[in-house]
């Protein structure tokens, strides 16, 4: 599944703004990274992302792609899906939502539940202050079970 068009330039004017506030250099394989990311609903790895972007830029290394999410990163554009083992997956999409986390595949899938998004007062959190909420569900998705079972 992937995001409109529209919602995709959206969020790439947005992280070219945000590049040069924090004055960065915006090229165009940070563009193709970001753009490709964004428009992903698949929570991409790097490798994911390699394969996606170096069909248009062959020139592109895997080495580009590990720098450029973390450096997205460093200034809040992406966040890495933290999942099982030394597999990475990022999201672009930072407003609060959940993930459903495969132990077997590492899939990454969103999931959006009002009960999970409610915090706790705050005397139960130690005077801390939160400004997002985040929750991991771990666990195996549907096709894993599937395979397991035939």
């Amino acid at each position: 599944m992937e995001r409109t068009a529209d919602f995709v330039n959206d969020r790439v004017e947005t992280m070219i703004r945000r590049c040069r506030e924090a004055g960065m250099n915006v090229t165009p394989q940070r563009i193709a990274i970001y753009r490709a990311l964004v428009g992903s609903t698949e929570h991409p790895s790097p490798e994911m992302l390699f394969n996606s972007v170096s069909r248009t830029m062959p020139s592109l290394s895997l080495a580009t792609i590990y720098k450029t999410l973390e450096t997205l990163e460093t200034i809040g554009l992406v966040r890495e899906i933290p999942v099982t083992g030394d597999r990475k997956r990022f999201d672009a999409i930072l407003e609060d939502h959940h993930h459903l986390i495969c132990n077997v595949c590492g899939s990454v899938g969103d999931y959006h539940d009002e009960s999970l998004d409610a915090l706790p007062p705050r005397r139960r959190l130690g005077g801390f202050v939160p400004h997002a909420v985040s929750v991991n569900v771990f666990g195996v998705c549907v096709k894993c079970r599937e395979a397991a079972s035939h």
